[in-house]
This record gives C-alpha cells, sequence and structure tokens, in this order.
C-alpha cells in the first residue's frame, strides 16, 4: 500500500485528472463460485483498475494469493479452468473405515494442500508483489486472525491459504504454532472491516453469496445437505450484518449471479468466470466510484451509455404482502413503512441500499422484488 502524503493533496479543479485512489479489493468466499473472481480480475484489467492490496477469504484467498504473489492472468485463468472436483476432494476412506465419526474431516487436507502447493507461489508474505492478507478462524476462541497483518506473516503462505479454505469437517484444521484454523467465511465472508483498516480511498469488493432460488435441502435422505443448508443461512446473515454495518460510498459491492450453484460444482467453471467479468464490467463502469476512473476504450459487448446503478429499486406486490412487518425490520435504510394492513415502499429509488437482499430473503411470501441491481 503506498502511504498517505504528509501534506494534503491540493484540491482538484476542473479539467484536471484526479489522483488514482488507493483502492482494496476484497475477494469473497463461496466455494466454486470463487472462480468468478477471475472474470472480475480480468474486467479490473480491461477496465485499467488497479489495486493496491488484496484481502481474500476461502476460495478468494487463493484467487487473490494467485495474483498478489506475480501470477499472470492468463496462467491464473489456465489453472482455474483445469481443476476438477477431484482435485480437492478426495474422501477419507481409511480414516472413516477405522474411525467412525471420529474422523477429522471427510475429505482429505493433504491432498487438497499439494494441490495448493502446485497453484500458488513459493513466495512470503513479504515477498508478494501486492500486499496480500487472508482470515481464518481461531477454533481455540472463535476469532478471526488476518495472515500477513503483524505477527502473523510468518507462516507459509500455503498454510495460511489452506486454513482460510478449510471448511468445517470438509478439510481438517491447520495446526500452527498450537492452535487450530479454519475457514475464515465462518465469521467473515466479506472481510470489508478489515480492509478499512489499511486506510484506502476505495474498496471493490466482490460477494458471491447473492441467491435467486432457495432449495429445500434433501434432509430425509443425506444430513450432510441439512448441515451445509444450515451454513449457508449462517453465511447469509453474516453477510448481511457486514454489509449493512460496512457498505458506503467508499465500497464499490460486485455481486455476480452465481448464488444459484452449489458451491462444490465444478461443472460450469468458464460459465461462472464469463459471469463474473460481465457483472463486474457492467458494475465498474457504472458506479459513482468507479466510472470517472475506467479506461475511455469501448468495451465490447458492453452497451453504452450503461444505466447509473446509483440506487437499488424497491418493488413490493400488495397481492402478497400481508402486513407482518419483517422488511421494516432488517432493512436498515428506511425503505418500507409496515404501519398499515400493508408495507408501503419508502424509497422507490433507494440510493442508501447496502445491497444486502435482506428484505427479499425475508419475506415469507416473495412479495419483494429489487431492481436495478
Amino acid at each position: 500500500m503506498t502511504e498517505a502524503p504528509d501534506e494534503p493533496l491540493p484540491l482538484r479543479l476542473p479539467g484536471q485528472n484526479a489522483r488514482r485512489p488507493r483502492t482494496v479489493l476484497v475477494l469473497g468466499g463461496g466455494g466454486m463460485r470463487g472462480m468468478a473472481h477471475v472474470g472480475i480480475l480480468r474486467a479490473l484489467q480491461t477496465l485499467g483498475l488497479r489495486f493496491d492490496a488484496i484481502v481474500g477469504t476461502s476460495i478468494g484467498a487463493l484467487i487473490g494469493a494467485m495474483v498478489a504473489g506475480g501470477r499472470e492472468m492468463e496462467e491464473i485463468e489456465a489453472s482455474i479452468r483445469d481443476i476438477q472436483k477431484g482435485d480437492y476432494f478426495r474422501l477419507n476412506t481409511l480414516k472413516f473405515l477405522l474411525k467412525g465419526i471420529r474422523a477429522p474431516s471427510m475429505y482429505q487436507g493433504k491432498t487438497f494442500r499439494e494441490r495448493l502447493e502446485r497453484l500458488l507461489p513459493d513466495v512470503g508474505f513479504g515477498e508478494m508483489k501486492i500486499p496480500f492478507y487472508c482470515n481464518a478462524v481461531r477454533l481455540e476462541t472463535g476469532g478471526s486472525v488476518f495472515w500477513g497483518t503483524p505477527g502473523f506473516d510468518e507462516i507459509p503462505l500455503v498454510d495460511a491459504v489452506y486454513s482460510s479454505c478449510a471448511l468445517p469437517a470438509v478439510f481438517e484444521p491447520l495446526e500452527w504454532q498450537g492452535h487450530h484454523y479454519m475457514d475464515g467465511g465462518i465469521v467473515d465472508t466479506v472481510p470489508l472491516r478489515f480492509a478499512k483498516t489499511l486506510d484506502p480511498d476505495l474498496i471493490i469488493a466482490v460477494d458471491l453469496t447473492v441467491k435467486a432460488v432457495y432449495k429445500t435441502p434433501n434432509y430425509k435422505e443425506r444430513v450432510l445437505s441439512t448441515l451445509f443448508r444450515a451454513f449457508e443461512i449462517l453465511e447469509d446473515i453474516t453477510v448481511e450484518q457486514a454489509l449493512h454495518m460496512q457498505v458506503d460510498r467508499r465500497v464499490v459491492l460486485i455481486q455476480p449471479k452465481v448464488g444459484h450453484l452449489h458451491r462444490f460444482d465444478f461443472s460450469q467453471v468458464a460459465e461462472v468466470i464469463e459471469a463474473g467479468e460481465r457483472e463486474a464490467l457492467q458494475t465498474l463502469t457504472s458506479h459513482p466510484a468507479t466510472r470517472e476512473l475506467c479506461t475511455s476504450q469501448v468495451v465490447e459487448g458492453l452497451s453504452c451509455p450503461v444505466t447509473p446503478r446509483d440506487y437499488v429499486s424497491l418493488h413490493l406486490d400488495p397481492a402478497r404482502c400481508i402486513g407482518c412487518g419483517l422488511c421494516e425490520m432488517v432493512c436498515v435504510t428506511d425503505g418500507y413503512w409496515a404501519g398499515g394492513p400493508l408495507a408501503t415502499v419508502r424509497k422507490a429509488h433507494n440510493y442508501e441500499c447496502t445491497r444486502d437482499h435482506a428484505c427479499v430473503r425475508n419475506c415469507p411470501t416473495q412479495a419483494i422484488r429489487l431492481g436495478n441491481l
């Protein structure tokens, strides 16, 4: 990260070029949905947008470490496209046979770690081309750590990324200096709060958790599907709270439409990458914090002029509304009023909306729809 100047910068006069804002890129977690990060990085490159530090969670930690360590985009994309489910998920068959439910994990963490060693550059945190941080949860305390910060920058990069990706019961926790660490997305899937401690002018954050549809897990035949759904619900709530508290004018939130995919579905990697690129191009060229920073070069396939996404449009179907008041309860920007028999939209064009989708997820009759996203 570049340091803040000792003297205040002069005011920019009309017609003068602004200095490039110090920018932190936040890559959120989401399993294979994180392949969208590759498309987003491609869009940033196309638009000429640079960043000064990367913060990653889970799959975002893997992609972020490859970029920060100096891997070229072509190399990253080729590696990601070549990934198959078997590269990561080989059942701990022998341990299950010997230990049953006392086995430490469903899959072999050793196999996953060996794959990470081939993907990641052989550098330490102090040797990264771009400052890089990734989070994990310490099992003993439930608290977060951010590898790459003072006191947590001596750990090997592959161990740091492994711990950030180690989903509970899927892979064994990482043991390091007497403590055990697992997936940082358990408590912070989109770590905006940490990104703000780096004192940037701009944060470009990727949230992979938004879902267009919700499916009932096959709980009668597979208990694991119910457990994973419970994990996703907790993830949704923690992301909602993070966005409620942290999204402001300097946060550009990119939400690729990949939430309908299972986090372990590796069959649509190319489509997910393209979805990330498409969403990033639309968001970055229309968001007020970035649209003036984008290159003036015409981007093929992108309509112009771009519809500004300064606001989210709120829509409520009175035929479905039952007046329960949940929309008013969960909307932190007062977009709804539920004082009468039915709820009312107070902000048809909600410029303060944090894009957390809490109103849609919590509406029991599906009466709410959001637009201009």
